[in-house]
């Protein structure tokens, strides 16, 4: 892989816990087989792997504000796709694969890649995805600062057509129960990932 620009591997892989650890107590809280609550684990850890494959471009030269912006969406928006492909090259199971693959789509109808909305979408791909935006509501991003828990709910319910109603009732019930905790479980530095995953 070349050598990736302005891409923060800690940022990444801290989210990607974060959402695993959001998943794996949302899935026991629904009443999930260990088996579904295992695999959901691992959905939640590698949802987001499609980003390596856009790092060089989304994070080199390209900005915020250039004419390229549009063209920028596209291309993240591809991520989940490509998480995918990369996992089903790896014959990762078809729960996980649905997980990854649909974890951005909104249960009215207005996600993507595919627009799939409601029982359209699969049941594991409906729990990542309100792991996902409630972690990155209550995480730092480099354009504002990280909400609170009870905002970043709010903020949710706000737009609650985007999730199943049962997946975000019990969602609600683990982080009454565990806030954003799951953040302090996080410490990564540097020195752990080469340690863990190698130089990249």
């Amino acid at each position: 892989m070349g050598t990736i620009v302005n891409y923060n591997l800690r940022e990444e892989l801290e989210h990607a816990l974060y959402v695993s650890l959001l998943a794996r107590d949302l899935s026991r809280e629904l009443g999930l087989p260990k088996a579904q609550v295992y695999d959901l684990t691992h959905a939640g850890l590698m949802h987001d792997i499609g980003k390596l494959k856009l790092a060089n471009y989304l994070y080199g030269e390209t900005r915020i504000g250039s004419p390229l912006q549009v063209e920028e969406m596209k291309y993240v928006r591809m991520h989940s796709q490509l998480s995918y492909e990369i996992l089903k090259s790896r014959n990762y199971k078809p729960f996980i694969l649905d997980a990854v693959r649909w974890h951005h789509e909104n249960y009215d109808g207005t996600g993507y890649p595919d627009n799939l909305k409601g029982e359209e979408i699969p049941f594991a791909a409906r729990i990542i995805r309100v792991c996902d935006v409630f972690a990155a509501l209550t995480t730092d991003r480099p354009y504002r600062k990280r909400f609170e828990e009870r905002e970043a709910v709010a903020l949710m319910i706000d737009e609650i057509s985007h999730f199943d109603m049962q997946v975000f009732l019990a969602f609600e019930r683990v982080v009454h129960r565990t806030g954003t905790d799951y953040q302090k479980r996080l410490p990564i530095r540097e020195e752990e990932i080469l340690r863990e995953f190698g130089s990249v």
